[in-house]
């Protein structure tokens, strides 16, 4: 899936007003993500599964793990967002969505590596 594509749909699904705001929202969802992944290697294989534009994100990132309750992982998405919690699940579950689109094996093996919290929180 292009960039394009992939923002495109994150826009819709988001009910975003721009590409520019899907990226952001795209990039603080991955960055949170990989922070619920237990080990380097995790992170590795989820950040091979990404979009081009995602994964080169995450990788210039290195994001490290951290334990969260569910409610603390929306709040923490929050945070990046600038938005409330509601908001935040709101965009986790179009984000996380679209990247099940993009890479089915990869959400699956994904959800199979985090707490099963924060599993629930992405709307399968």
């Amino acid at each position: 899936m292009t960039k394009d594509e992939f923002l495109a749909r994150v826009e819709k699904a988001g009910a975003l007003p721009s590409r520019t705001e899907a990226e952001r929202r795209a990039k603080a969802v991955v960055s949170a993500l990989a922070r619920m992944l237990p080990d380097s290697e995790s992170r590795r294989h989820f950040a091979a599964q990404l979009p081009g534009f995602l994964k080169a994100h995450l990788l210039a990132e290195r994001p490290r793990h951290l334990k969260m309750t569910g409610d603390a992982f929306l709040q923490h998405i929050g945070r990046a967002l600038d938005a409330h919690a509601p908001e935040a699940q709101r965009t986790l579950r179009a984000v996380y969505g679209v990247l099940r689109q993009a890479a089915p094996g990869g959400a699956a093996d994904f959800e199979d590596h985090v707490p099963k919290h924060i599993a629930a929180l992405l709307g399968r």
